[in-house]
Parts: structure tokens; sequence; C-alpha cells
């Protein structure tokens, strides 16, 4: 079982506010799932739209290590995510 799974199990199921998921790995990967698109990305700052805000990733070094249609890696010194 992977470990979205287990936090998934952990999460209460009625809580429909919840449109998007993140998880900071260290301040050096963050892996962001519900991605609508991606608004702009640079090596210090990324934009993405989400279904209800619109998510920025702030740091050094930025890149994104995998992306595709609702999930995304991003590399680098991760210094803040926020909604917007």
């Amino acid at each position: 079982m992977s470990m979205l799974d287990e936090i998934d199990k952990l999460m209460v199921k009625t809580d429909t506010s919840i449109n998007f998921r993140t998880i900071n790995l260290g301040g050096k990967y963050l892996y962001l799932e519900g991605i609508k698109s991606v608004i702009s990305f640079g090596t210090e700052e990324m934009d993405f739209q989400m279904k209800k805000c619109v998510l920025i990733v702030t740091g050094k070094n930025l890149k994104i290590k995998y992306l595709d249609k609702n999930t995304c890696v991003i590399e680098g010194d991760i210094k803040s995510v926020g909604e917007r």
C-alpha cells in the first residue's frame, strides 16, 4: 500500500472542502495532486490552477520532475506553498 493510500484512510471522507493534496518531503520535493493547469513556472515561483484556487510554490532552483494530467512533482529548495 502506498503512503498516500495510508494517509487517505486516516482522512475524513465527508470533508468536501479538500480539492487538492500536497506533500512536502523535507523541503526538497513537493508532490501536488488535483492540478487543473500550470499557470506559470520558473526557478523561484510556480503557479498552479487547482479546482477552487491558485496554488503558489516558492523557493530556489525549482524544477518540475514529473507532470501528468493532474499530478506534479517539484524538486528544489521549497520555501512555501500557499493559496490565492
